[in-house]
């Protein structure tokens, strides 16, 4: 019993590390998404980097596309753009919301490092 406990606090631990972005990494995080959602580029009409480190990209979602190669694609473009990011995440702007460092949504795509 006390091995369970022992394993159970230090999962718990371990998943509440300090994955929380920097505000540095926040601003950055800003900057990209607005520069994404300014030239419209791939349908992005927002965004927000959440507090466990996932950006989160809300797009106008159509059948049959594979969000999760999307989401790959700008995993990578944002690490890239210097972002410290954990993963990305897609939602459709149809069905979200977004708040400061939250999104509520289904996740119609990800991508993790």
């Amino acid at each position: 019993m006390k091995k369970v406990l022992f394993f159970a606090l230090l999962t718990i631990f371990v998943s509440c590390g300090n994955k929380k972005p920097t505000q540095e990494q926040k601003e950055k995080a800003d900057r990209y998404i607005e520069f994404l959602t300014e030239y419209n580029i791939d349908n992005i009409y927002g965004g927000e980097l959440t507090d466990g480190n996932i950006l989160v990209l809300a797009v106008d979602a159509y059948p049959g596309a594979n969000f999760d190669i999307f989401a790959e694609t700008y995993l990578q473009n944002a690490i890239n753009k210097g972002l410290d990011i954990e993963g990305v995440a897609i939602v459709s702007i149809n069905d979200c919301q977004i708040g400061d460092g939250w999104v509520k949504g289904e996740r119609i795509g990800r991508a993790f490092k």
